[in-house]
């Protein structure tokens, strides 16, 4: 039963890595396995690699399942409803801010200073400012070179950062790199090569990313809760569709779309709360 929920779990994070502005680490921290996560990543560079593997190949089965079974549906529901995609996934984001601040007052038992608010906002501005650059990299790369190759496997170290920090998206950061759609098409034609290349750089930066954040996380606990509210509250301008919708109906489900993310995201809260 718990590998068939960590392959669940995989399933849900999979999906939102391929949603550009969505965060899959933000989904970990509402399914209770973020710091699971991180621990896991971190026993593959210590004697305990042999338990971080037991979590994180379900988890990681789970996501390529996912990607592979979703791809063609996210892409064709971010291109032909992307007002209730957007709305949906705004609410799951924006219900994760209360679980996040009762964690990092439960964590220290202290309240956050100047400093700290400081810090929600200086990370809120670095990921919005993010959405100023969501359309680059439209075009998929043909001619591959070793250059090229050498940027890709670069682009899925950057890219990793969107399994260890929350509202820091994956795809968005393939975007403004521009090798999203290089990244989507090679999923969709099973091209080996590109896959491979960008997987292990998401390896390699895994790897290295997720222990700053563990270590982070125990020894500036606040600071580092601080920084990830104002990641993930910063996402919330990356996905934002840009405009609302015109007719009454689009507008009822856009509403209803959010109000299942918003609800959802609560729900999982106050669950992953009371354990």
């Amino acid at each position: 039963m718990i590998r068939l929920k960590t392959l669940l779990h995989g399933a849900a994070m999979g999906i939102t890595e391929l949603v550009p502005g969505v965060s899959s680490s933000t989904i970990a921290m509402l399914m209770g396995i973020y710091e699971k996560l991180l621990a896991a990543i971190s026993d593959l560079t210590t004697g305990n690699w042999k338990r971080g593997l037991s979590f994180l190949i379900p988890l990681g089965i789970g996501m390529v399942a996912s990607v592979l079974l979703f791809v063609s549906i996210i892409r064709y529901l971010l291109g032909e409803h992307n007002q209730p995609m957007m709305f949906l996934f705004m609410g799951l984001v924006l219900g994760i801010l209360p679980f996040l601040w009762r964690s990092a007052h439960a964590e220290t038992n202290r309240p956050f200073r100047p400093i700290h608010f400081i810090i929600i906002a200086a990370a809120f501005i670095l990921v919005a400012t993010t959405s100023f650059f969501g359309e680059s990299g439209q075009e998929v790369m043909t001619d591959l070179t070793i250059g090229s190759y050498v940027y890709l496997f670069i682009s899925g170290w950057i890219a990793s950062t969107a399994l260890v920090l929350p509202g820091i998206s994956g795809s968005l950061m393939f975007m403004i790199l521009g090798v999203y759609y290089t990244a989507i098409a090679a999923v969709d034609d099973f091209n080996f090569p590109v896959i491979i290349t960008i997987g292990l750089g998401v390896l390699v930066g895994l790897l290295i990313t997720s222990r700053i954040v563990r270590y982070l996380l125990r020894a500036y606990t606040q600071a580092t809760y601080s920084a990830m509210i104002g990641l993930v509250a910063g996402s919330l301008i990356v996905i934002f569709p840009g405009t609302f919708p015109t007719t009454f109906l689009y507008t009822l489900v856009c509403v209803m779309t959010f109000i299942f993310g918003l609800s959802t995201a609560l729900t999982f809260g106050k669950a992953e709360r009371s354990q």
